[in-house]
């Protein structure tokens, strides 16, 4: 069954940082087989007001196993992670499909 990383991310400041950081997490997300389902803000908030100044991103992978794979990775946790620090707040979470 597919595995999803979903995170909500609130950015504050964007920084080089973060811009390089886009990229390589794209990057690597490929490298494991990841699509994007949802990647940015949304359109138009249409409850709450939780999501209003969120970004939201839903990777798809081929299994939870890979999803989480990718996310403990040591390129991810080390060299990716750590480019987005100061530019805002991250949750972010594992998901398996029904």
């Amino acid at each position: 069954m597919p595995g999803y990383v979903v995170a909500i991310a609130r950015i504050d400041n964007m920084t080089d940082g973060l811009k390089e950081y886009v990229g390589k997490a794209a990057a690597l997300s490929e490298e494991y087989g990841a699509e994007y389902v949802v990647r940015g803000p949304a359109k138009e908030v249409l409850e709450g007001d939780f999501l209003a100044g969120r970004s939201v991103v839903v990777s798809k992978f081929e299994t939870l196993e890979k999803a989480e794979a990718y996310y403990k990775s040591d390129a991810y946790q080390k060299e990716i992670k750590p480019l987005r620090e100061g530019s805002g707040i991250y949750d972010v979470a594992l998901f398996e499909a029904p």
